[in-house]
């Protein structure tokens, strides 16, 4: 192999390693630990109407000023139907956006979660308590991101 392939083969290398890295990383960070596609599925089931639930979203590494957004669903594991009413959190860099019908026993709701990281820097830990129709107690969410 003369020196000039080396080097194109060196720096074609190069280049696919750092735009590889790249992409990587932001898939990281915005995935919600889905599979092939898959939404994440929080479980509700006969329980939670009586003691609530809670559960952990991971935004992962982000970059300040960044807005990532991921998608869950709400799987409705009782014997009654149930409706999402409100959201409440204890930031304003964190916002909900679902539909308000109900969803019957063994249907899903998808919910898209949204965090805002300008002005933050390190870990956040961010609280989202999401309240059904039927619950006296919430599903608290957990909403983590190392914000760089």
């Amino acid at each position: 192999m003369s020196l000039r392939a080396t080097a194109y083969a060196l720096m074609l290398g190069l280049l696919c390693t750092a735009c590889g890295d790249a992409a990587g990383k932001r898939q990281a960070a915005h995935s919600d630990e889905a599979a092939g596609g898959a939404f994440r599925t929080i479980r509700i089931g006969e329980e939670f109407f009586d003691k609530g639930a809670t559960d952990t979203i991971r935004f992962g590494r982000m970059h300040s000023g960044e807005i990532a957004q991921l998608q869950f669903r709400i799987a409705n594991q009782s014997e009654r139907p149930t409706a999402i009413r409100s959201y409440e959190r204890n930031c304003g860099c964190t916002t909900l956006e679902y539909a308000q019908e109900p969803f019957a026993p063994g249907a899903a709701r998808q919910v898209a979660i949204t965090f805002d990281s300008r002005g933050t820097r390190g870990w956040q830990l961010k609280t989202v308590e999401i309240r059904l129709a039927g619950g006296t107690k919430p599903l608290k969410l957990f909403v983590e991101a190392e914000v760089e």
